[in-house]
């Protein structure tokens, strides 16, 4: 079995991650962004949502159900 990683490991893989992915990433909150604005909500209320403890996954799905009319 593999020993767990340490907060600086996983720190230093987070980091690694981000700067090999960078333009994708970039790419995709830029997406993120003009499609909240499409329906209203600015990415300033994204942060806060995502502050206030809401996943990525569940923001993605609230925008898309506003998208959709459902919200």
């Amino acid at each position: 079995m593999e020993p767990s990683q340490t907060p600086e490991s996983l720190t230093r893989n987070c980091y690694r991650f981000v700067e090999e992915h960078r333009v994708l990433l970039e790419q995709a909150v830029e997406k993120v962004v003009r499609v909240a604005a499409q329906v209203g909500v600015t990415p300033e209320e994204m942060i806060s949502l995502l502050d206030s403890g809401i996943s990525i996954r569940d923001l993605l799905a609230f925008l898309a159900s506003k998208r959709s009319g459902l919200a």
